[in-house]
């Protein structure tokens, strides 16, 4: 492994670190980043952990305040209702555009439906902490994979802007399993109506995984405010 390779691992693993770490509440919403307590913790120098959290930053998990530093970043009602809101007009607005695609686009139907099979058998059993990471994954893997059917990269874009703010690894240690296993037989509707071609069918199943996602999330908010 050359010089470089073994850099960018080093970064990627500290990345993920942090996301775990995050997701575990050791790095709890609000808290400020001490970059210095994160070497010693990582094993690692200073500037591979300052490039992972520029990548964070880069996504909105981590805010970086002028004069004040770095901290986690902390979710508030009011940007989750806006925020479901943007994504659930961006994923009405190609519905006709995804079907035609997703029927003619072998790659992209398969990806599909591979994400929702596997998906599911991760969320059908007791997961650990990696397996939320992974549940993360899939979860955004799955809507990109919509939008980009859309055929617009400014769309897909958007999304890429918004879902950090959606760290659902976070949520689903939080949510019910029963919840977790429903979210993803909302995207199997999800894919099913794309593939029978039904675009109104199409609109109800997006609609009520996002509206359903928005009422669990505002939920697990509220109660973590008053605790």
């Amino acid at each position: 492994m050359d010089k470089h390779t073994s850099k960018a691992t080093l970064i990627d693993t500290i990345y993920h670190n942090i996301k775990r770490d995050i997701a575990q509440r050791i790095l709890e919403p609000g808290e400020k980043i001490n970059i210095k307590k994160l070497s010693e913790r990582y094993g690692a120098s200073e500037t591979p952990i300052k490039q992972a959290l520029n990548r964070l930053i880069s996504e909105n998990l981590i805010e970086n305040i002028p004069r004040k530093g770095m901290k986690v970043k902390t979710l508030q009602p009011d940007e989750i209702d806006e925020i479901f809101d943007m994504r659930l007009m961006l994923d009405l607005f190609y519905t006709k555009e995804i079907i035609t695609t997703v029927n003619n686009n072998d790659s992209l139907r398969e990806q599909l439906e591979k994400n929702v099979k596997e998906h599911l058998e991760i969320v059908s059993k007791p997961m650990p902490i990696d397996a939320y990471i992974i549940n993360y994954e899939y979860d955004k893997i799955f809507h990109e994979l919509y939008l980009k059917s859309s055929g617009s990269k400014k769309i897909v874009e958007i999304f890429h802007n918004l879902n950090p703010y959606m760290y659902t690894n976070y949520f689903f240690r939080k949510q019910s399993p029963d919840r977790d296993v429903a979210g993803v037989k909302e995207h199997e509707a999800i894919l099913n109506a794309i593939l029978s071609q039904d675009e109104q069918a199409l609109k109800e199943a997006v609609t009520t995984h996002i509206l359903n996602s928005k009422r669990t999330v505002g939920l697990i908010l509220k109660v973590d405010r008053m605790l």
